[in-house]
């Protein structure tokens, strides 16, 4: 009997220890499968995320950036739809690596600077800041200026003979205004304009809501309002956005902004979005926003088209 128990444990001895080998054997092929895959091309840090702010002009640059990458690269992306204060803290934890953002909200969100009002100078210092501290690197800038502007029915401008916000102060008593009362009572907003440029129009009108301004213009109650200089709306509604001939705006102008260590893992990338470079206006970013605001088209879709007519992807 206790033969048969001394056989018995070695047994099992034997066969743990077999399944110990197996185990330890089973591990080793496990890691080399994954560096493996880590050499060729397919692992999880191959994959760029692009964040999208969620909104019509946000969602056609991000897809703009993942069919460059696509094209041009081995690499693959996902795109996220998070909203600032996400996106940001995603870009932070190294969930994001990409986006498209404006100068003036990195200079005043992200930074929290005082307002510069020279595109150069904002540029600069938003470069240097977020290299400095938060390891991001911004490239060029795409063309556009998403600011606000100053925008006026394009007949009566037209007929008056109007260009700039100067040569609208000479003739706005004879026309009406409309904002929002937000807008009005915010120190850094139309005080300054009004200050600045000495408008005095006719009247000015609270209209609370965007949409319903664009609604007084189109039924003739307004003739003016402030607006963001890529809407798709300002066609539509028959707006010219006069130039701000003495920078009261603050420059919003569009570049993609990258983690550096991505760059670093990933050089390529920066020549690929910098593809972008000065080559979309104010008017081209609102024609392509109507395409998806106006139109109801798919971002992507959009953005293909894009590209391909301007013979950025094959």
């Amino acid at each position: 009997m206790k033969t048969f128990f001394k056989f018995n444990n070695w047994r099992k001895a034997k066969i743990n220890l077999f399944a110990a080998m197996m185990a330890i054997l089973l591990f080793v092929i496990t890691g080399c499968g994954a560096q493996d895959e880590k050499a060729s091309g397919s692992s999880k840090t191959d994959t760029i995320v692009i964040a999208t702010k969620g909104f019509a002009e946000s969602d056609i640059l991000a897809n703009l950036e993942k069919l460059l990458i696509e094209n041009d690269t081995d690499l693959k992306t996902e795109v996220k739809t998070l909203d600032n204060k996400l996106l940001w803290d995603a870009i932070k934890a190294g969930k994001a690596d990409t986006y498209v953002e404006y100068t003036g909200t990195a200079l005043l969100n992200l930074l929290k600077e005082d307002p510069i009002f020279d595109a150069d100078q904002v540029y600069e210092v938003v470069s240097k800041g977020l290299h400095e501290k938060h390891h991001l690197k911004i490239l060029e800038p795409i063309g556009f200026n998403n600011t606000y502007g100053l925008a006026v029915k394009k007949e009566t401008a037209d007929k008056l003979s109007i260009h700039s916000i100067s040569d609208l102060a000479k003739v706005s008593d004879e026309l009406v205004f409309g904002a929002s009362q937000e807008y009005l009572n915010r120190p850094d907003s139309w005080p300054i304009i009004e200050k600045t440029y000495g408008l005095k129009y006719k009247e000015i009108k609270t209209i609370q809501e965007q949409s319903l301004q664009y609604q007084a213009v189109k039924q003739n109650l307004i003739d003016s309002m402030i607006v963001y200089s890529t809407d798709s709306k300002i066609s539509e509604s028959g707006l010219t956005v006069l130039k701000d001939d003495k920078n009261v705006f603050l420059p919003y102008y569009a570049a993609p902004l990258i983690r550096e260590s991505v760059l670093k893992e990933h050089p390529e990338l920066e020549k690929t979005l910098n593809k972008l470079a000065n080559k979309i206006t104010d008017e081209e970013m609102q024609k392509l926003n109507g395409e998806v605001d106006l139109k109801q088209r798919p971002p992507l879709d959009v953005a293909k088209e894009w590209l391909n007519e301007q013979g950025l992807i094959k």
